[in-house]
């Protein structure tokens, strides 16, 4: 197939820079290991819903056959699923779907309006999708690590060279060595399970596409950016921001003013800020509401949270405001530091026997992620607000 050389790889992914979360230079060759590098024709042409109704069809088929063989899962869809193999490996699943990234990120970015959902076309507009949490972590700088395979790690330099002054033309440099620590990583999978009828994948049409990639991929968009910001770390979750030992802590007690102040310093003062664009705020609802409503100065119009409530700034910094983070907490630091290694692509799992008597099909996606808080001195919590 054309479209999978290298070339078009390339040429995908500088179109697609603006549409899907940024990747550090140094993992972008795995980064690419997702991609397919689909033209904008092929990625028109491909359609999860359809992808669905095909992998149903074929276990189907070899459901229902004498031999032991497996029908063929053929079409668009189906190149793409194949050609993943080749890369990660056969799935377990008899009836898993391997997406493509091209196709993840094109769907997610299909939905925000200003970034063309508006030109979108639908024919049915009965569905109307329960509300979810805005999910913040990659709209304030965390970087994506596509295409793992083994569990990875990271050195990181916990401590450096001393630098010393040469009194004279003699004297010699004294030797200190650096050290490094290593930051272990694997992975942790999300899930999300639905069941859908036959008649939907037969008649769903660009509404019923909407459904399967609004109520399945982004439910699991959400539930991985929760654990970005909050993980336990157990119960199979990755360890979260609030949760990693080593960040900062300022007092949330009537925050105002200083405390606000209190928390750029702390990260400033550790020499935590790697990239300038990327540092921000976030926080509820209710606590930018809150700092709207206080003033930096008495008697002056200087509101402590400027802007739009879902989306403003803080002291010259971009804030955020979603029920993704816990009550009367804010997060402040350089998101750019936080890394989101995902293995493989989103499999997406068709069980065309989840109720045989209704036809109903049941439908599990997986996604497997960590969270990598380079620096924990890169992020300020602030806690207890009131």
């Amino acid at each position: 197939m054309s479209y999978l050389d290298r070339a078009a790889v390339v040429r995908a992914r500088n179109l697609l820079d603006g549409a899907i979360p940024s990747v550090s230079r140094d993992v972008e060759a795995t980064a690419l290991a997702g991609y397919l590098g689909l033209s904008r024709r092929d990625l028109e042409r491909y359609s999860l819903l359809r992808a669905i109704a095909l992998r149903r069809e074929s276990i189907m088929k070899t459901a229902g056959s004498l031999h032991m063989g497996d029908a063929r899962f053929t079409g668009h869809e189906a190149d793409c699923h194949y050609e993943l193999v080749k890369r990660f490996g056969e799935p377990l699943h008899q009836g898993t779907i391997l997406v493509p990234a091209d196709a993840i990120y094109r769907d997610l970015q299909a939905v925000n309006a200003s970034a063309g959902g508006y030109l979108a076309g639908t024919k049915n507009v009965s569905f109307v999708d329960r509300l979810r949490n805005t999910s913040i972590s990659y709209r304030l700088g965390a970087q994506a690590m596509p295409g793992q395979r083994e569990n990875i790690t990271i050195p990181r330099g916990n401590g450096g060279s001393t630098g010393t002054w040469l009194s004279t033309e003699t004297s010699q440099a004294v030797e200190s060595t650096p050290t490094f620590l290593q930051i272990a990583s694997s992975p942790k999978t999300c899930s999300a399970y639905s069941e859908i009828s036959q008649r939907l994948l037969q008649q769903g049409g660009p509404a019923g596409e909407a459904i399967i990639t609004g109520v399945i991929a982004d439910d699991l968009a959400v539930t991985v950016d929760g654990a970005v910001i909050s993980g336990t770390g157990a119960s199979g979750q990755p360890t979260g921001i609030l949760n990693t030992s080593g960040i900062g802590t300022v007092p949330g007690f009537s925050l105002g003013y200083a405390g606000l102040l209190a928390a750029q310093k702390t990260v400033a003062d550790a020499n935590s800020i790697v990239n300038v664009g990327a540092v921000g705020y976030a926080t509820t609802p209710a606590v930018s509401e809150l700092l709207k409503g206080r003033q930096r100065f008495s008697g002056a119009d200087s509101p402590l949270w400027r802007g739009a409530l879902h989306d403003g700034e803080v002291e010259g910094v971009r804030a955020i405001a979603s029920k993704q983070i816990p009550s009367a907490t804010l997060l402040y630091g350089d998101w750019s530091t936080l890394l989101i290694p995902e293995w493989g692509v989103l499999a997406i799992e068709v069980n065309p026997f989840a109720d045989f008597k209704s036809a109903v099909v049941g439908i599990r996606a997986l996604w497997a992620v960590d969270v990598i808080v380079q620096n924990p001195t890169s992020f300020v919590a602030i806690t207890s607000i009131s």
